[in-house]
Order: C-alpha cells, then structure tokens, then sequence
C-alpha cells in the first residue's frame, strides 16, 4: 500500500514516518516533493493515503499576517506545491493526516488563521517549542465526543511538542478535538464527517512519540484502516 507524504527533507526525516507506519503494517511511503506538479495527480491515484508532514511556517500572506513575515521561517514553493497537492488530494478524496505544519497549512487553505508566535502572541503560554534540540512535553485534555476520544479512549493525556505556530482562528466545518493546557488548539477534525473524506489533522508529532502512546498507536491504526477502506472501495 502507498502513502504520499507532502515533503521530506532528507533520508532520515522520511524514515520516521515509514518505520512508524510500518510498525502497524507494510506500507510505501512516496515523497511527493520528489515529483513535478503536474506529476501529482498521476502518483496520487497509485496511494491510498496522505501525510501532510511537518517543517517549515506557512507563509503568513496566505492569512492576512505578511506584515510580520519576519517572525516566520518560510518555504514560498513548499507552500505552492503542497497547495495544489491538497487540491489533488481532496478531489481524490483521499484519506488525510496532517501533522503539525501539515494541520496549520490544512487550516490556513480551508479559511482559518495562525497564531503567529506563540510566546509573543499568548502571554504566560507554556513552552510548545523543542528544549535543548529535543521536542517538549504537554498535557492535552481531549473533547469527550471527538474520534480522536473514541480512538484513544483517554480524556487527558501527554504528547510531545516543537512549534512556535499554532491555530488562531479555526473554520467552522472543523472541531478541535484537543487543547493544551494554555487553550493552544492541539487537534482538529471534520465537526461533521458525512460525505467527506478522512481527515484527522495533530499538532504534535506521533511518529516521534514512544509508540505505545495513544496519541501514537490509535492515530496510525486508525489512519491505515481508512486508507485501506479507501483502497477497496474508491478503486
């Protein structure tokens, strides 16, 4: 089975998510940045999944902030590629999972804004950011009606952290399954799943997190049962 991963920046950063994807069950991971744009919809259509991977900040023009681009790490192209590569996903309905980047971007091109840096924008936040290099702890407290509740069956749990960004302003066909502590947005899903394809989108990172975390495991079964649900029913 294959899964498109938005980008990969290095050998390394690619093998994370396919040792932990296939820790679960044999998959293939395709990094799209490999590919011309008007390869996308072609490779698209041989997967049964997508990941929109961690990295870089969005760019801030696409939700009104260019006027402080300065606080921002930007990747323009990245952002082009990955914008045609959603709409290409989303006309394939294919099953989503959008990992830190990838659910600030996915928010942003469905109308929603960021908080541009946390511990400037959110006075007396916690730390969200990596510590000494390596990523930071938090609780989260998850919405009791949420499928990301169903799945980890846990109301409060620990996962770890290394954004500077987070979700201001979320659409409003969206849910946010989980907070942070200081009310920082952790998880989103569809308020109403009907007729859409999946989409689960996690502001940390499980395919670093010790494997046995539900915020892990639970995410990563569940997102390779949807994909193979895709495989039989949508080809």
């Amino acid at each position: 089975m294959n899964i498109a991963l938005s980008h990969q920046s290095g050998t390394e950063h690619s093998m994370l998510y396919q040792h932990w994807l296939n820790n679960h069950q044999p998959v293939h991971c395709i990094a799209m940045n490999d590919y011309a744009i008007d390869e996308y919809e072609h490779i698209l259509s041989s997967c049964s999944g997508i990941i929109f991977t961690g990295g870089a900040d969005v760019h801030p023009s696409r939700y009104g902030s260019e006027h402080r681009i300065s606080e921002c790490t930007i990747e323009p192209d990245r952002d082009e590629r990955e914008a045609i590569l959603l709409e290409n996903a989303l006309k394939l309905r294919l099953p989503i999972l959008a990992i830190c980047r990838g659910v600030q971007f996915f928010s942003v091109m469905q109308g929603g804004n960021l908080i541009i840096d946390i511990p400037t924008d959110i006075p007396g936040a916690m730390i969200h950011g990596k510590l000494d290099g390596q990523d930071s702890q938090h609780t989260i407290t998850i919405e009791a009606k949420s499928l990301l509740h169903k799945l980890t069956r846990e109301d409060e749990t620990t996962v770890n952290s290394a954004h500077h960004q987070a979700i201001k302003i979320l659409p409003s066909e969206f849910l946010a399954s989980s907070h942070a502590p200081d009310g920082i947005i952790e998880s989103i899903e569809w308020a109403d799943p009907t007729g859409k394809p999946f989409f689960m989108g996690v502001q940390w990172h499980p395919e670093r997190m010790d494997y046995s975390s539900p915020c892990s495991s639970s995410i990563r079964q569940h997102f390779l049962m949807e994909a193979e649900s895709y495989s039989l029913l949508m080809r």
